[in-house]
């Protein structure tokens, strides 16, 4: 039943490339992703268990239907083989053009960082995956309200403001103390682009609440939830891009703090590709350290402390290689330091016989990751 929708999404989109009418554009996407890693600790999602077709593979479809040459509706459906390939609504949302700003409401993608807006469109980005230290700390892709796209001329140079407000909603199957939700979400991004160079930043506020009744349950998991009630967050990003054609250089980094005792952290992430033909090489480095770990000296459950209290250092070196019209295979090799940390993953702290008292000691102190990912648009 899985991969059955997976194969009817495929063969629904390259059907429906023909079927491109006069009012309504479909259009769609899609990554095959394996990979393995040297240890059990699953970064990125890998482990050494065995090949993992599972963690990068996705298909998706986008509908755009123009209702006049103002307004427009958009909907992208995608099926993640991390969510069992279970179809979900990524995009759904109205857009109209006024004469000096796009308003836009629904469903949309939150603008975070520079590919925040395609995470999922593998084809859209050099590498083989964004960074794991920066986006995918970030486990909120989108949320519902309402925001304006805002473009500026200038002489030599354009900018693009894009305000926000709304409710996100971090899921289940991405969160270990269960559905959050970030009440009053709002704040603003920037985009500068001058010649072949981009700067942007963001900034946002939320109020985060969690939907696990953490009062009444046993489980340490929800428990957690405690540390996330009606507690304000801020995040703030900023990035540099410079991209002539040949050369690629991206630089972003962002700071993430959440009052209480849950974790904040900084991350930092740079990339170097080189064009060549239809080969792109590219190298590039990643870093995320939490930022206070004085406030949970005196949690109970030191396994959990052990996790939430980290620091990651990751090199990889890859390409990507267009090797025919909308389609591009990348490979790419990825070696992780932990720093004398868990790394932020709990499968890495040595624990007693009770799964959630720590011993002090890290299971490993590094993990290598291999894998390769096939990306295509239609």
């Amino acid at each position: 039943m899985k991969k059955t929708v997976v194969a009817a999404l495929i063969s629904m989109a390259f059907g429906a490339n023909a079927a491109n009418m006069d009012d309504l554009r479909i259009s769609g996407f899609g990554s095959v992703g394996i990979g393995k890693s040297d240890n059990a600790i699953g970064y990125a999602g890998y482990t050494d268990e065995k090949l993992d077709w599972e963690q990068e593979t996705l298909a998706g479809l986008q509908f755009d239907f123009q209702v006049n040459e103002r307004a427009k509706f958009v909907t992208q459906i995608v099926a993640n083989s991390r969510y069992d390939y279970e179809p979900k609504i990524e995009m759904a949302y109205a857009s109209y053009d006024f004469e000096a700003f796009t308003a836009r409401a629904g469903k949309l993608r939150l603008p975070l960082f520079f590919y925040s807006d395609y995470t999922d469109l593998g084809y859209a980005y050099p590498m083989i995956r964004p960074s794991q230290e920066l986006y995918e700390n970030i486990v909120l892709k989108g949320y519902t309200g309402a925001d304006l796209l805002i473009p500026i001329e200038l002489e030599d140079s354009s900018i693009l403001l894009q305000p926000v407000v709304g409710i996100g909603t971090i899921d289940e199957d991405d969160s270990i103390v269960g559905e959050v939700k970030l009440d009053k979400l709002f704040g603003i991004s920037a985009n500068w682009n001058v010649d072949d160079f981009t700067f942007r930043g963001s900034y946002f506020v939320a109020e985060s609440n969690p939907s696990c009744d953490f009062q009444n349950s046993q489980d340490p998991y929800c428990q957690l939830g405690a540390m996330l009630d009606s507690q304000d967050g801020q995040f703030i990003s900023l990035g540099a891009q410079y991209d002539n054609g040949d050369l690629l250089v991206n630089v972003e980094a962002a700071d993430v703090q959440l009052e209480g005792q849950f974790y904040d952290y900084q991350s930092v992430s740079g990339l170097v590709g080189y064009r060549i033909n239809e080969f792109t090489p590219y190298v590039s480095v990643s870093w995320v350290e939490t930022t206070d770990n004085e406030e949970r000296e005196n949690m109970t459950t030191t396994a959990i402390k052990e996790s939430m209290n980290y620091e990651r250092l990751s090199y990889s070196v890859g390409s990507r290689w267009d090797f025919a019209k909308n389609m591009s295979l990348k490979a790419d090799v990825t070696y992780v330091d932990y720093r004398d940390t868990s790394g932020g993953f709990q499968s890495n702290v040595e624990t007693t016989a009770n799964p959630y008292i720590a011993t002090g000691n890290y299971l490993e102190d590094s993990s290598i990751v291999y894998s390769a990912r096939l990306d295509f648009v239609f």
